[in-house]
């Protein structure tokens, strides 16, 4: 099974390929979402993951995948576990 050398988070995945190509400020975006900024920033800096709920409400406002989104935060955080188990 092939699998990325250093899986991306999923809130930067966010940032680089929707928000910054469309040009739509995190304000803003938080509002489409009914998020707080803070919230919205706290995902897109690692601080927090994607839930269910909250991979339903980017599905609907980006026009994807609630799944992709999901199974973009559960490879980093295996890798993220992988990496911790290799370090102990």
């Amino acid at each position: 099974m092939i699998k990325p050398r250093n899986p991306f988070h999923a809130g930067e995945i966010l940032l680089e390929e929707f928000l910054q190509p469309s040009g739509i400020t995190q304000t803003e975006f938080a509002g489409k979402l009914g998020w707080t900024r803070a919230r919205l920033n706290k995902l897109i800096k690692g601080k927090r993951g994607i839930t269910a709920d909250a991979a339903l409400d980017l599905s609907e406002a980006l026009g994807t995948s609630a799944k992709l989104l999901m199974n973009l935060q559960a490879t980093y955080d295996l890798d993220q576990a992988m990496g911790r188990r290799k370090a102990a």
